[in-house]
């Protein structure tokens, strides 16, 4: 494999996210780097798929996260949550959301169903240099259009591999993010205590071999049913 290049350090990434922080008006976010983002698809779910989903979301944030120290944030339990309360504009949830993202150092949740919000936090996610790992049902297609300096890890039944990913975060939690490149290929680095520097996608990989996320075309796709297509003006 290519060695990689070293792009920003620890010490430099300070300087780096400290200058978008003041570009974006959030100069006062503090990372916490025993917090998670934990991102859910909320707005266009299912009701008959909604217990589900945030069965799968209480697993990682209760019995993963929890469990190695860190804390996560749960926007389905949010005060913005569509689920609690519409009257919040969506500038006050945008910015609440992306102060809840950049105030952690870690970033994951379950990609399930497309969710336009889940997407626009893993790109702050990748702009921040934050910790993002990201968890895909095995008999699930997903979109390709997944961004590097991520980590991609798969399961069959969430609920009965947990400790596997209670190793990986366990794991994580030994490492301060920095960026390179391998090529042009932009990656996730790993700074450690003694000084190591590792490709920290690769090094997971190499480590959980099981738990890597292999994208699989004859893999089943969730369509979503459209409840009240009488919105669509064409259909009136």
């Amino acid at each position: 494999m290519e060695e990689f290049e070293i792009k920003i350090t620890p010490k430099e990434r300070k300087e780096y996210i400290h200058q978008l922080l003041k570009l974006d008006g959030m100069s006062h976010i503090k990372e916490d780097p025993l917090k998670a983002y934990s991102t859910i698809s909320l707005t266009s779910t299912p009701k008959e798929q909604e217990e589900l989903i945030k069965k799968r979301q209480r697993i990682l944030v209760d019995e993963v996260l929890a469990k190695v120290g860190i804390i996560a944030y749960n926007p389905a339990t949010s005060i913005f949550s569509p689920d609690n309360s519409l009257e919040a504009k969506p500038e006050q949830v945008y910015n609440h959301d992306t102060e809840k993202i950049l105030e952690a150092r870690f970033f994951t949740g379950h990609m399930i169903l497309p969710s336009t919000g889940a997407g626009i936090e893993l790109e702050k996610a990748y702009r921040f240099n934050r910790i993002a790992v990201i968890l895909m049902d095995k008999k699930i297609r997903q979109s390709r259009m997944q961004p590097r300096r991520a980590i991609y890890l798969q399961y069959d039944n969430f609920e009965k591999e947990k400790e596997a990913f209670v190793e990986v975060f366990e794991m994580l939690k030994q490492f301060e993010p920095g960026m390179g490149l391998r090529g042009t290929t932009p990656i996730l680095l790993g700074f450690d205590q003694k000084g190591n520097v590792v490709d920290l996608e690769q090094e997971v990989y190499k480590t959980f071999p099981k738990l890597k996320y292999k994208f699989d075309s004859d893999a089943s796709r969730i369509e979503l049913n459209i409840e009240n297509s009488e919105v669509f003006y064409e259909n009136n």
